[in-house]
């Protein structure tokens, strides 16, 4: 928008002996501040809205700046979204017009943040009461990539889950951390593929039963969010149990090690499941009849302290075990360089740490692609 398209008051417009005038009196002067003004667009008081036309003619018209537009006291629209009803008198349907960074039929899905939800983007390319052979390409494809995320997953869990079971491997608390975190890996692409199966049949109108909806609309997003945070929760257990071993060294207690990562798993998952109940208790269903089209939705309506809450701890789970697995990867690199350095000092610390970090690069950018 430009500078010169902007309505200005009144005010700004008429001298300070016009402004003295009364009411009625004033407004007669209107019609002359298109022509006195040539680059004047629009302006408006505290009754009227005023533009000026081709002819530099002012066309007033009443324009009430205090109206509600919340459907006359009953705001269907979330997100302080604006109500408008096709008939104020006898009202047959609405319409919702929504603020910046929010869409759908009653502004209840947002963009703003960095998490998108499996409802919103792929809910409305799902036609209701048609078979799935006729639905869309996208939704489709859909399908077909989280089977093959499902078959994959399941594989490599399996296979994940058989090699940390083995007692060989579960002599330190890491062997534990990565058994836990394996489980916690396959039981979050089942959920997500549950969720998945469920938003396709209850959008094709085949499960309308709301208990079942409501079920899965408070647990389905929990368990998903404390399974992923539980694993990198663990992963970063990992890390610094690895630091600690090289760190103590021929000291290092392998028996306190179990007993810590047993406590610790324990402690991780109830700690991720507490940081995310706020979620199940602002869930809700909602109806959406998006022409003829109706749908329910599960809706997250967080306030704007929940909001800020939220962002925090999604943040928190995401930079704090990121933080921990970098940390913990460089200090141990310059604890081994240093130990090598003491046993072989013909090179410097500086070339020891050129060897370890060429060595052990793999432990320093893996978590960084993995979070990326």
């Amino acid at each position: 928008m430009l500078p010169t398209n902007r309505c200005l008051s009144v005010q700004d417009l008429l001298n300070e002996t016009f402004r003295q005038y009364e009411y009625l009196r004033r407004i007669k002067y209107y019609p002359l501040l298109c022509r006195q003004y040539s680059q004047l667009m629009c302006f408006y008081e505290e009754n009227y809205t005023c533009i000026c036309d081709t002819d530099r003619f002012s066309n007033c018209f009443e324009f009430n700046r205090t109206i509600r537009y919340d459907c006359s006291g009953k705001n269907l629209c979330y997100n302080d979204g604006r109500c408008f009803l096709n008939n104020k008198t006898c009202p047959s349907t609405f319409t919702c017009v929504c603020n910046d960074c929010y869409y759908g039929t009653q502004c209840q899905f947002s963009t703003k943040g960095f998490i998108f939800s499996l409802d919103p983007i792929l809910g409305y390319h799902i036609k209701p009461s048609i078979s799935f052979h006729q639905q869309p390409f996208i939704v489709k494809l859909s399908t077909t990539i989280i089977t093959i995320m499902l078959i994959s997953q399941l594989i490599m869990g399996s296979l994940s889950i058989a090699t940390f079971q083995l007692k060989k491997i579960r002599e330190v608390g890491c062997g534990y951390y990565l058994l836990a975190s394996s489980i916690s890996s396959m039981c979050m692409i089942i959920v997500l593929t549950i969720k998945f199966w469920l938003l396709i049949l209850s959008q094709m109108s085949f499960i309308n039963n709301r208990s079942i909806l409501f079920v899965n609309c408070v647990s389905i997003e929990i368990i998903l969010k404390s399974c992923l945070a539980s694993s990198e929760w663990l992963n970063a257990c990992v890390a610094i149990e690895r630091m600690f071993s090289v760190i103590k060294g021929m000291t290092f207690d392998k028996n306190k090690s179990k007993t810590i990562a047993k406590r610790m798993i324990f402690v991780v998952i109830i700690f991720t499941i507490l940081t995310h109940i706020h979620d199940p208790l602002n869930r809700q269903l909602i109806d959406d009849l998006d022409g003829d089209q109706k749908r329910i939705w599960c809706f997250a309506k967080y306030s704007s302290e929940v909001t800020q809450y939220n962002t925090t701890i999604t943040l928190f789970h995401f930079l704090v075990p990121f933080s921990t697995n970098f940390i913990s990867a460089l200090v141990l690199i310059i604890v081994t360089s240093y130990s090598r350095f003491k046993a072989e000092s013909k090179q410097s610390l500086k070339q020891h740490l050129r060897i370890k970090l060429k060595q052990h690069k793999h432990i320093i950018i893996a978590p960084c692609i993995c979070y990326y």
